[in-house]
């Protein structure tokens, strides 16, 4: 007879503990994958700064690159060229 209720038992032993495992796996998989994902966000974060860094000193060059006084020293030294007298500027009216 003890032979018999033990025989009973040991497939809802087995469900059992295999609805643990499964349980256990899912856990420590969700575990890790909250880990990791938490690294990528730290990593991509890490490159946004520098993105967002190197964009601020770009959009200064190119403010600096577009200063009329730099543009006004190329155009008189490295293309010769002058500011204009009254009688060679020419207006320009549109009707809209």
């Amino acid at each position: 007879m003890k032979n018999g209720l033990s025989l009973e038992i040991l497939p809802a032993s087995i469900i059992v503990l295999c609805f643990f495992t499964a349980w256990a796996f899912f856990h420590i998989w969700t575990r890790h994958m909250a880990t990791e994902l938490g690294y990528r966000i730290s990593a991509e974060q890490s490159t946004k700064e520098e993105l967002l860094g190197e964009n601020k000193s770009l959009k200064l060059e190119i403010s600096t690159l577009k200063s009329s006084k730099r543009l006004e020293a190329i155009a008189r030294d490295r293309l010769g060229m002058s500011t204009p007298n009254p009688d060679q500027v020419v207006y320009l009216w549109i009707k809209e």
